[in-house]
């Protein structure tokens, strides 16, 4: 039964809960959060979990390797906060803030083989992956409808000048020709 994200373990009596785990995924001051989390028995297997979704991020064949992730940092948060941070790439660099959290140190995690777990966690980083790639491309694609929409108006205040400039002509040449 759940109750504030957590679930009895089965064949449980009494208090026993398994706790809910959340992968956050951090790039400076910009933060994905996990919103459904993965039920684990402990911190520790939360902490394992981890270090195997950073070996699939940073494995060439999935997701282009570390040099994709670098600076990102994954977070480990429970119902009491966050306990665990470790960098996806290579290199791990941050910019630190007054009031910015610190990356915990942790063994390097070099790119291997992914190890072998349930399929609906791998699906749920490959989607990540997929999500953070589709946002990548609106982005380009945005980028690149606002320089179009830029040069338009360029071209049309070029002309909008043109015009005012020809008309103050017309006016001028009217009035010189009303005087005389």
């Amino acid at each position: 039964m759940e109750r504030n994200g957590t679930r009895r373990l089965a064949g449980s009596t009494g208090g026993d809960t398994m706790p809910r785990y959340f992968f956050h995924l951090r790039f400076g001051q910009r933060l994905v959060l996990d919103e459904e989390g993965f039920e684990l028995p402990h911190r520790s297997a939360a902490c394992t979990e981890a270090l195997a979704v950073v070996r699939e991020l940073t494995n060439p064949e999935l997701s282009g390797g570390s040099r994709r992730w670098a600076s990102w940092f994954l977070e480990v948060a429970d119902d009491n906060g966050g306990f665990f941070r470790t960098p996806i790439g290579h290199p791990a660099l941050e910019v630190v803030t007054p009031g910015a959290p610190r990356a915990v140190a942790g063994p390097a995690v070099p790119p291997v083989a992914p190890v072998a777990h349930d399929a609906v966690r791998k699906g749920r980083a490959a989607e990540l992956v997929r999500e953070m790639l589709a946002r990548r491309q609106q982005t380009q694609q945005l980028l690149r409808h606002n320089q179009a929409l830029r040069r338009e108006l360029s071209n049309l205040f070029v002309a909008s000048r043109r015009i005012r400039i020809r008309a103050n002509r017309l006016v001028s040449l009217a009035r010189a020709a009303g005087q005389q």
